[in-house]
């Protein structure tokens, strides 16, 4: 049998579309997204894509990128104190140069594998082989298959022979909507939960004159799209990109009808906002901003939620999804998790063995 060869480049315009979609084409952060993320001049993320052969036929696909990796960022609050506290005199600490397979900010990895590929132990080990030698030229330390879910375990759980260990990631959050109304969604949460969203709304929109718009395209606005995406940013316990001005213009250009952003006025002033993706009868929460003065008074997070899932049921949108963070509001308002996982390895035998160790007693 023909073994594998792979190779790496350094932009997605290197890959045919048609290729790309042949491997992702269920995919809601499709090529556009990819091309987006190369064009939106972060200064945190390099991107690249394995291509895997064999012979001439491209058998796999699998987007990486490389950044700098706070690991304290994944363990307990009490521990991730004070590993802060020895980075004030030590800045470098549990900081590692980092091999992402995935997106910086993708619901989950993206693991294209052509489905006639029957030797997938060859394939994971040719791949493997290729990304640490990418570490070895680029000075990485550590090689992580960054949020991947349960179907992609039957190939990924071959990483264990490459010296890979796996641990829980941070689980995605999603919330079915099989409603013909707003209240009836309503009715699917708890009393107290119903009671407290009806009180919230009204207060929003009797006292604050609450404006509600969905739009795609936001070049008139950005400044103060990106002032409250910064309030958030800035406001988060858990950091790991920071967007720019040109990923919000640049995602609703090359997105088209799949980008919605939808706003919120106070008194004809914006005070929150969300960009979202639609893709099919899913609706994919992506970032939100605020402006704390105004939203915690009329409680926007709870506005600006009812008012998505209002707009999903009426435009027949039957999941929407939120993202990793900040469960305990969104379980409260109807949401399951999905776990998802990550596969590690450190470019070291002895640092490897030792974080194998370590990964038993601390939840990453």
């Amino acid at each position: 049998m023909e073994p594998f060869h792979c190779t790496c480049v350094d932009s997605i315009s290197s890959i045919k579309k048609e290729d790309w979609d042949l491997f992702f084409a269920d995919c809601p952060e499709g090529y556009w997204f990819y091309a987006t993320l190369e064009q939106s001049r972060f200064a945190e993320f390099s991107f690249y894509y394995l291509l895997a052969y064999r012979q001439e036929r491209l058998c796999a696909i699998i987007p990486f990128f490389t950044a700098d990796f706070y690991a304290d960022t994944v363990l307990e609050p009490g521990i991730r104190k004070l590993a802060g506290a020895v980075r004030a005199a030590v800045p470098r600490f549990l900081v590692f140069k980092t091999l992402f397979c995935g997106s910086p900010f993708g619901e989950q990895g993206l693991l294209g594998i052509a489905p006639d590929v029957c030797d997938k132990k060859g394939l994971v080990h040719a791949l493997t082989l290729e990304l640490q030698g990418f570490c070895k030229q680029q000075g990485l330390a550590l090689l992580l298959f960054k949020d991947f879910s349960e179907q992609d375990e039957p190939v990924l759980d071959l990483l264990d022979g490459e010296g890979f260990f796996k641990t829980g990631s941070f689980p995605s959050a999603s919330i079915d909507l099989p409603y013909a109304t707003f209240e009836e969604y309503l009715a699917s949460l708890s009393s107290g939960a119903r009671k407290d969203l009806r009180r919230k709304l009204k207060k929003a929109r009797d006292t604050g004159m609450l404006m509600t718009k969905v739009v795609e395209q936001v070049d008139d606005i950005i400044d103060d799209i990106y002032r409250l995406y910064m309030n958030t940013y800035s406001a988060g316990a858990t950091k790991f990109e920071k967007l720019t001005k040109e990923f919000f213009l640049t995602c609703a250009h090359n997105a088209g009808s799949g980008c919605r952003y939808f706003l919120y006025y106070i008194d004809g002033r914006l005070a929150a906002f969300n960009l979202c993706f639609v893709h099919g009868d899913l609706l994919i929460d992506k970032f939100i901003g605020f402006d704390y003065g105004i939203a915690r008074r009329y409680s926007l997070y709870f506005v600006s939620w009812c008012e998505n899932v209002r707009w999903c049921i009426d435009n027949g949108i039957r999941r929407y999804q939120v993202g990793q963070t900040d469960y305990e509001p969104k379980t409260h308002l109807g949401c399951r998790l999905v776990p998802l996982f990550a596969y590690v390895r450190h470019t070291s035998g002895l640092v490897n063995r030792c974080l194998q160790v370590l990964a038993k007693f601390l939840n990453f």
